[in-house]
């Protein structure tokens, strides 16, 4: 209210109002005193001239009165004019704003496990609650003093929001929003089955599985599966061994959530084992017949040769050994019966050659995983430099090893890196399958130039390429790949540094073709990958009819047995459904019992136990021991070292030949290109024979050109025997299907393929890593078994991932 005076004898109130009450009262008010002013001086005396009361409108909403100052004309109407200015105030104070609210949800939909965000904007208001609802149930989200804000909420079902606000005026009207929750459909085991269920120790059994709205699957125990096939698939199935009674267990996740376990049980009740040893003989000769019963107490045992004669008249029921000296092949069964009266037969076959054996009685191969030359022996010079000369040996032999100050700059980042040491016993994995391969080699003309070279030359490859593929498996402390360029050294694998310094290696061992583990496998077991640049995608692939060394090994009557520890590559093979080659696999238990010793719990001896050709698969699965990028490299190598220990001081150390090397350079940088080797068969890439059975991701083809005509990178490579040339270097290129060509030279063995024939000629056989006519290697240079002179393999070697980054420019 503002107040003001204006003429002599008179006084001007001016009141100011937006409130319609106000106005109304104001409006009333004129009335009011114009009636007062009219009724005292129509009573008293007649207004003064030019000092009448009046009453006018101010434009803008303002209502003024002006009074001549006659207090006598006013006194009556005082107090009714009083009581309406109160009236006036009280209406206009007292009226408040009714609340509103504005009300929102982020969605009108999510997926159950999601998150909603409820907006709100309230006014005229002191608090703000909002509810929820669904079904039958509500609960409060929001209640408080907060008028405007957003909230996050997680509904597990369908519910309806509502938002009031409350203040001086009241409440506001409910505002509401729905959430449609779409809730996962669990997920499903609908099938997990094997067969068989029951089965002798060391048979395998084909664990089946089906599932439905599963993202992931786990089978515990662990399935023994090859490094490279990764995850097991949602539905699929997997051939295993089975060593003892075992109950299987799957789970299926996915996100409606987790379904199982289901379990099932494959029984080993009742097995009977039967082994000759040697299995191969001369006319003259004796071989030893062991047996074995597990699971369970024979009620009868017999042995009989071919004609049904007797070999034992009371043979030991459990397990027990027999001398035989056949003049022909001939095949002895065992027959155990169970206590339920049930029959298990197994036989044995020694053949009797009319080729006397030469002085290599014994061929071991094995190769372990993931290697290239220059990141494991590409500081071996050095070594041998030091090393020898403490036995009084001088060092004259050259390696080929790489640059130390080559520096590769990956494509992707810009970063530029040189070979460091790698500090770390484990690394991450990298990929060298046929794209990633090709690509790391840097073809002259690029990638592109692939689809059309046809012949190479060293010159036309730069071998720079190794960083850039480094991001296709997945990463996360190593984002330049710089694990490609980290090697290794004495420190690290010193056992395999002091073998590779006193017994033959090669500087020139290459893998038979540019791709990963499975198709380089492939060559290992059937000197070719028949068409397959990649692994199949499935484990329920055909299996491939193409014809393995041991097949071959058993038309020509040569005796042989596969060893094991987690897994059985030949498993991908129709080969190993055959009987007769079926029951040569044992785990690698068995073979280190006989070279101690030991056949089917009682006393053999290892040379006379010992076929002519021990093949070892790499412990490729849950004990990590391949020495793959991501397992430990040194407890790799002391597994491999209590092998070979075990060889060195048996007896069959005298007449054995033991090859170690690795069946792929891994995506670890080399610095010598491939080469160029017959194509091993008429299958290009893609053209592969086995008919598909619907199998997902069978017979692959990369984006990269390229056929069957280049080996694969450079890897490390020792050849162990007391016949090999002490402390030599090769450096005449080879595959190692060039170890298919040493067997089949050796012990007079057909070919499986061009590519391994090709390595049968005397000017690229393994002929030059022996020297035939004297044991020379038979101990250590000082005359000590060598077993108390190689280096120990240390395994204390910290194994961290997060320290696996080298340096970078």
């Amino acid at each position: 209210m503002d107040t003001t005076s204006s003429l002599v004898g008179q006084k001007s109130t001016t009141y100011k109002t937006q409130s319609p009450v106000f106005r109304f009262s104001f409006v009333y008010l004129r009335i009011l005193c114009s009636y007062c002013s009219s009724r005292v001086g129509h009573e008293r005396q007649p207004p003064t001239p030019g000092k009448a009361s009046d009453f006018r409108t101010v434009p803008g909403g303002e209502y003024t009165l002006r009074m001549n100052y006659q207090m006598v004309r006013w006194i009556s109407c005082g107090a009714l004019i009083a009581a309406i200015w109160t009236f006036s105030s009280w209406a206009n104070s007292s009226k408040k704003a009714a609340p509103t609210i504005t009300f929102s949800a982020s969605t009108a939909a999510i997926s159950s496990g999601q998150s909603v965000t409820l907006n709100w904007q309230a006014f005229n208001a002191t608090s703000v609650t909002i509810t929820a609802s669904a079904g039958p149930s509500s609960r409060t989200v929001v209640s408080g003093s907060q008028i405007s804000g957003s909230a996050q909420d997680s509904p597990t079902q369908t519910t309806t929001y509502s938002a009031v606000a409350s203040g001086p005026g009241g409440s506001s009207s409910p505002q509401t929003a729905t959430v449609q929750v779409a809730t996962n459909a669990p997920p499903q085991i609908t099938q997990f089955t094997a067969k068989p269920t029951e089965l002798s120790s060391g048979q395998t059994t084909t664990l089946t599985w089906t599932t439905s709205n599963a993202t992931s699957i786990t089978i515990s125990p662990t399935l023994p599966v090859g490094d490279d096939s990764g995850p097991l698939p949602t539905s699929g199935s997997a051939t295993i061994p089975v060593i003892a009674t075992t109950i299987y267990s799957i789970t299926a996740t996915g996100p409606g959530g987790t379904a199982g376990p289901q379990t099932l049980t494959v029984t080993v009740p009742f097995t009977l084992s039967l082994t000759a040893s040697p299995d191969t003989i001369t006319a003259g000769q004796s071989s030893t017949i062991s047996w074995q019963i597990t699971g369970g107490t024979a009620t009868a045992f017999t042995l009989v040769d071919a004609s049904g004669n007797s070999i034992c008249g009371s043979c030991a029921p459990q397990q027990g050994t027999a001398t035989v000296n056949p003049t022909a092949t001939t095949t002895y069964t065992a027959t155990a019966t169970a206590s339920d009266g049930t029959p298990i037969t197994q036989s044995a076959t020694v053949t009797v050659s009319s080729v006397a054996t030469g002085v290599i009685k014994h061929v071991f191969f094995m190769l372990q995983e993931n290697r290239s030359f220059d990141m494991y022996l590409g500081q071996l010079a050095a070594y041998r430099a030091s090393r020898l000369p403490q036995f009084g040996i001088t060092d004259t032999q050259t390696i080929d090893a790489f640059d130390p100050t080559v520096t590769l700059t990956n494509i992707h980042t810009g970063a530029k890196v040189q070979p460091f040491h790698e500090s770390t016993m484990c690394t991450e994995n990298l990929t060298p399958a046929w794209d990633e391969s090709h690509h790391d080699t840097t073809l002259s003309g690029g990638d592109g130039a692939w689809a059309t070279t046809t012949t190479f030359t060293n010159g036309d490859f730069g071998m720079a390429g190794f960083l850039d593929t480094t991001t296709s498996v997945p990463e996360k402390y190593d984002p330049n790949g710089t694990r490609a360029l980290g090697y290794y050294n004495q420190q690290d694998i010193p056992y395999y540094y002091d073998l590779a310094t006193f017994f033959p290696t090669s500087d020139a061992w290459h893998s038979p073709i540019l791709a990963n583990t499975v198709p380089n496998r492939m060559y290992l077991m059937a000197g070719t990958s028949f068409g397959h640049e990649y692994p199949d995608g499935s484990s329920g692939h055909p299996q491939y009819s193409a014809p393995t060394i041991f097949r071959a090994m058993n038309t020509a009557n040569v005796s042989w047995l596969y060893y094991y520890h987690d897994g059985v590559f030949l498993a991908n093979f129709a080969d190993f459904f055959d009987p007769t080659i079926r029951g040569k696999i044992f785990p690698d238990s068995d073979l280190m019992n006989r070279l101690a010793g030991t056949c089917s719990g009682g006393k053999c001896d290892p040379d006379q136990a010992l076929p002519q050709v021990i093949f070892i698969d790499s412990a490729s699965g849950s004990s990590g021991l391949d020495e793959h990028p991501d397992n430990n490299v040194q407890t790799g190598s002391a597994y491999v070292q209590s092998i070979i220990s075990a060889l060195m001081k048996s007896d069959a150390w005298k007449d054995s030949v033991f090859i170690l090397s690795y069946d792929e350079g891994g995506g670890l940088y080399d610095h010598v290109p491939p080469f160029m080797v017959p194509l091993p068969d008429s299958y290009a890439p893609g053209q592969c024979p086995d008919p598909n059975n619907g199998s997902p991701g069978y017979c692959l083809v990369g984006n990269l050109a390229g056929t069957f005509n280049l080996t694969g990178f450079r890897v490390p490579l020792i050849v162990i025997s007391p016949y090999a040339k002490p402390d030599f270097v090769s450096h005449i290129p080879r595959d190692y299907t060039a170890i298919l060509a040493f067997i089949e030279k050796q012990f007079s063995v057909a070919s499986l393929t061009a590519r391994d024939a090709y390595w049968q000629d005397p000017s690229r056989d393994m002929s030059e890593f022996f020297d035939f006519t004297t044991p020379a290697m038979l101990n250590a240079p000082n005359g000590q078994p060598w077993t108390q002179v190689l280096a120990t393999q240390p395994t204390t070697g910290a194994c961290d991932q997060t320290k696996e980054a080298g340096p970078t420019q």
